[in-house]
């Protein structure tokens, strides 16, 4: 495998990462209907992919493949885009056609985030 350097990004954007979104039912119009938790921390990712990627940001490999190409021809292909790698569930105790029930919903937080 070649060596590179990663470049600096040239826009100023912080390295692709993991950032707080706190989700509230009230304030989305669903607090009649969600018993509990009333709000949580979904997180998103934000930030720039460096090129040449390395394995800390999680690349898959055709997005390790095409750092590759745009380290050498910046003009051929777009930069990698910082999206969730990971998530978790949640489970919600709500109101569903007048009773209580324990919804489990996939996918609702991001753990981890990486360049794809």
């Amino acid at each position: 495998m070649a060596n590179f350097t990663i470049k600096p990004i040239e826009d100023g954007r912080p390295l692709c990462r993991r950032v707080e979104i706190i989700v509230d039912f009230k304030k989305i119009g669903w607090g009649d209907q969600i018993i509990y938790p009333k709000k949580f921390n979904a997180y998103r990712c934000e930030g720039a992919c460096p090129i040449p990627l390395s394995k800390i940001f999680k690349p898959t490999n055709h997005a390790y493949s095409k750092s590759s190409v745009k380290f050498y021809h910046p003009d051929r292909v777009d930069c990698s885009l910082c999206s969730s790698v990971k998530m978790s569930p949640l489970s919600m105790l709500m109101y569903e056609d007048g009773n209580v029930v324990l919804k489990h919903h996939e996918d609702m937080i991001v753990e981890e985030c990486g360049c794809n």
